[in-house]
Formats: structure tokens, C-alpha cells, sequence
């Protein structure tokens, strides 16, 4: 028993392990899905410039874009992400799915994926309808059991990516649907060869502002405040100290800081950008359709700003009660420095994080405006083949796998514990 249980928790066999499902993920890339002409649907893509909405989902979320470019995989894991953006907007209203999240522990989690699984088979199948319906003119055959083998391929190969990526979750190093994203566009990037240009100024400027972008992704990803709060027996002690010292004041002023509760800027992470640029692509794709194109460039940036806002707004009021937080204050004799523990500490927090979560998601637009004002000013091959949403992701997870790694060798690097 004890070699399996090490065996379970080696940070190199969980690392190892995520490689392998990586491996086997790309591996599906390559794997042509029988009934399409591949070559013609290349080509079509190519004189697009990247532009075509559907195409560019399609090329974020399974990395093609390669010699196949429609495989098995080719949905990626975009149906487990609309599911699992629609259970959290229901668990937030739904009080028996709350019960199960908040309540239930490790068990109603385990309803809660399961549940997320068999939304996304729904979702998979209806994003497979809609793919074989926009892509019907590059089939060789429009029969019914040719169109029905191939949309059984597109929904087999989602929900194997959504299998893969629980193994990630459950026994390699976590985060597998970030990691799985992670990697489409690191192939995606390969794929360009961002640095087979002439190194000239232009180059370097363009890749010292993008050195100062990731700077600023870094800022938004790890930026928070910090909420000053007193435990009970602290509170008695200052009442003692109040005829000492300004020395000791000071000295007890900077231990509340210390005990301090933190609030990160940017509570959902870089979910905002996956769900936006989830959804974004499709919102274009109408508006083209609908709009004339002079009047379409700026509707879709403001709607591309406003989901971002709005679903880091979103994620970080259902992640992130003040109701919640304020109870388990109470319980454990903690209150916020200054402020009243009840009402008035639920009114406080509420108001901090929703002014948190609203300047996190316009500190991300602002990077996204930064990177569009600089592209107009120098244009150069590296910032025309790189999307900003892209890194702002590849960082974001980045930050996330090596937070993760550094927790799982903690044991191995710090000397002190046994």
C-alpha cells in the first residue's frame, strides 16, 4: 500500500502523466476525419487570412491548422467550456445546485461534473450539426450516414478530450482544460514561425512591447488588495495598549496587516478571456451577416470589451460571496478593521468586490487597447501573427502550471520539512 500511495502523489509521475495525455491529445490532431477534403478546406482557409469566425474556434481550440485541419478533436474542449459556464450561471440562481457546490463536498462536485458532462454532449451535438451544416460544400458525399458518421466522430473526440482532461485533473498536475488550451495555441504559435523574419529595429521594438504586454498580464493575473482584519483576542489587546507607545500602536497596526484578507483583482483569472473569446467569434460571424462591414468594427470590439467585463464581473459575485465570507468571519471571531461585523461587513465586501472585479476586467481591455494602438503605429510580421487574447491565456496558465508544479515539489525544495 505505501508504494502506491507514493507512487499517487509524485509530483514527477503526475507531470509525466500529464505529458503522456498531452501526446495523445495532439496525437488525435493528426487523425483526418474520413469524408471531407482536406486539401480544398485548407486551401479555402488560407485565402481567408485567418479571418473566417468559425475557422478561428476552431484553430484556438484544437490547435490545427496543421496537414489536418478537421479532425476528431477539431471541437476541442469549447462544449465542456459552454457547459460549464451555463452550471455556474445555474448554480448561482438554483439553490439545489449552490446546496451541492457550497454543501456537499467532494460528492456534489462529482453530481456537478457529472452533470457538466452530459451538457456537454448536448452542446457537442449541436455544435457538430452546425459545423457539418457550415462546412456541407467540402463533403464528398452529403448522404445521411456519411454526415451522421462524421458528426459521431466530432462528438466522440469531445467528449475523449473532456475524459483526458479530468485525468489531468484527477491524477496529473490539475487545471486540464487550461492546459489543454495552453497547448492548442503554443502549436498554434509553432505553427507561424513567429521568429523566421529579419531582425531588424522593427522586430525588436515589437518584441520588446510584447515582453512589456506580458509584464502587464502578469500585473492583472497576480495584482490584490488587501482587507485589514482583527481577530477578538487582538482587539482586546489594543484596547490595552491604548495608553502606550505610538511605537507599540504601530507595531500592532502592522500585525493586523500582516493577518490581512486578500482579494485578487482579477478573481476568475483568465476565464474572462476563454469565455469571450468563446463566444466572440460567433457574435462577429452575425453581425457580418447582418450589419454593413463600416459599422461592424467597433460594435464588435465595445461587445468584445463588455464580455470581458461582465464575465469577470460574473465569476468573480459567484466564486466570491460577501455573504459567505462574512459568515465565516464571524465564525471565527474575525472582523474587517473599522467596519461593523453583519450588514455593514457584507455591504463593505460586496462593494470591494465588485469594484475589484470591474477594474480587473477594464485593466484586461486596457491591455487588449494597448496591443491595438501599438499594431496601428508599427505593423510588423510578429505582432500581425500573434492574437493578444491567445497570450494573454498562454501567460495567464502559464502562471497557474508553475504556482501548481512549485506546490507539488514543496516538499522536495524546501529542506525544512520532512
Amino acid at each position: 500500500k505505501l508504494p502506491k500511495l507514493k507512487f499517487k502523489n509524485n509530483p514527477n509521475q503526475k507531470i509525466l502523466l500529464t505529458l503522456l495525455i498531452l501526446f495523445l491529445f495532439r496525437f488525435g490532431n493528426t487523425i483526418p476525419i474520413t469524408g471531407i477534403d482536406q486539401e480544398a478546406l485548407k486551401r479555402s482557409f488560407l485565402q481567408m487570412d485567418n479571418k473566417n469566425a468559425i475557422m478561428q474556434i476552431i484553430n484556438m481550440y484544437s490547435g490545427s491548422g496543421g496537414a489536418t485541419l478537421i479532425s476528431p478533436f477539431s471541437l476541442g474542449i469549447i462544449p465542456f467550456i459552454n457547459a460549464s459556464i451555463l452550471i455556474d450561471l445555474l448554480t448561482a440562481i438554483i439553490p439545489f445546485l449552490e446546496k451541492l457546490q457550497q454543501e456537499e463536498g467532494e460528492v456534489g462536485r462529482r453530481k456537478l461534473l457529472f452533470y457538466k458532462k452530459v451538457l456537454t454532449l448536448i452542446f457537442a451535438i449541436v455544435q457538430t450539426v452546425f459545423l457539418i451544416f457550415y462546412l456541407k460544400t467540402y463533403f464528398y458525399s452529403t448522404a445521411f450516414f456519411d454526415l451522421f458518421s462524421v458528426g459521431t466522430q466530432l462528438v466522440t473526440g469531445s467528449m475523449i478530450i473532456v475524459w483526458l482532461s479530468n485525468i489531468i485533473d484527477s491524477k496529473g498536475i490539475g487545471n486540464g482544460t487550461s492546459i489543454i488550451i495552453f497547448t492548442n495555441i503554443v502549436v498554434t504559435l509553432i505553427g507561424k514561425n513567429l521568429f523566421n523574419t529579419e531582425l531588424n529595429n522593427v522586430f525588436f521594438i515589437q518584441l520588446f512591447f510584447l515582453l512589456f504586454l506580458i509584464l502587464l498580464i502578469c500585473i492583472s493575473q497576480t495584482a490584490r488588495i488587501n482587507i485589514d482584519v482583527v481577530s477578538a483576542r487582538q482587539l482586546a489587546f489594543l484596547e490595552n495598549m491604548e495608553k502606550n507607545t505610538v511605537t507599540d500602536k504601530l507595531t500592532s497596526n502592522f500585525q493586523i496587516k500582516d493577518s490581512g484578507l486578500a482579494i485578487k483583482l482579477n478573481q476568475a483569472g483568465i476565464f474572462p478571456i476563454i469565455i469571450a473569446a468563446n463566444i466572440f467569434p460567433f457574435f462577429t460571424y452575425l453581425t457580418g451577416s447582418v450589419f454593413e462591414k463600416q459599422n461592424v468594427g467597433l460594435l464588435n470590439t465595445i461587445f468584445y470589451y463588455f464580455l470581458i467585463i461582465g464575465f469577470n464581473y460574473f465569476y468573480t459575485i459567484v466564486f466570491w460571496d460577501p455573504e459567505k465570507i462574512s459568515e465565516q468571519l464571524r465564525k471565527a471571531s474575525v472582523a474587517v478593521v473599522n467596519i461593523t461585523p453583519g450588514k455593514e461587513t457584507v455591504s463593505y465586501l460586496e462593494n470591494v468586490v465588485r469594484s475589484t472585479s470591474i477594474i480587473g476586467g477594464i485593466f484586461l481591455c486596457f491591455i487588449l487597447i494597448l496591443y491595438d494602438l501599438f499594431k496601428q503605429i508599427i505593423s510588423g510580421p510578429l505582432l500581425t501573427q500573434i492574437n493578444i487574447s491567445s497570450l494573454i491565456i498562454l501567460v495567464g496558465v502559464a502562471y497557474e502550471v508553475q504556482k501548481t508544479i512549485r506546490s507539488l515539489y514543496k516538499n522536495v525544495i524546501d529542506p525544512t520539512i520532512n
